[in-house]
């Protein structure tokens, strides 16, 4: 597991980068935009989180500054917020992807997406929540984001290769 708690250009960042290239052959470009993009994350709240029925097990997040959409979108089952803003950062997941808490899973791609039910009540609770840390494991670069009501969104890339 690579911690990314600080920002670009720390120690941290460098011992990460070069364990990288050497341990799995991935060029230093990768590495620095993978870093840098991803350290951008801490300290941005989680403000809006879509799944549900009609999605399959995908979950949409709006993270950072909310900028006001062009055109709201219509649709009753999303918050006012996911309605008429877009975040600075948005992640679409089509992997598997788990929400945990210190002691149980909140909500996960495998667990049913009907509205109210687990996947889309649990997938709220990191809502209104900062990223406090964001860890990527190598080789798959597997993604965990820290928030800091102490819940996990860990994704699993499913794409490699």
């Amino acid at each position: 597991m690579l911690p990314y708690t600080e920002g670009p250009g720390s120690a941290g960042s460098r011992l990460s980068e070069q364990t990288l290239q050497h341990s799995y052959g991935i060029g230093m470009s990768l590495c620095d935009a993978l870093l840098r993009d991803l350290s951008a994350l801490i300290g941005e709240e989680c403000w809006g989180a879509v799944c549900g029925e009609g999605t399959g097990s995908v979950l949409g997040l709006d993270i950072g500054v909310r900028t006001l959409k062009r055109r709201p979108m219509n649709n009753p089952h999303l918050t006012e917020l996911v309605r008429l803003y877009d975040g600075t950062y948005s992640f679409l997941i089509w992997c598997s992807w788990r929400i945990d808490s210190i002691s149980k899973v909140v909500a996960g791609s495998h667990m049913s997406n009907v509205n109210g039910g687990p996947m889309v009540e649990g997938s709220q609770s990191i809502c209104g929540q900062r990223i406090m840390e964001v860890t990527c494991s190598a080789p798959a670069f597997d993604l965990r984001l820290d928030f800091e009501n102490r819940h996990s969104l860990v994704i699993h890339c499913s794409a490699i290769g």
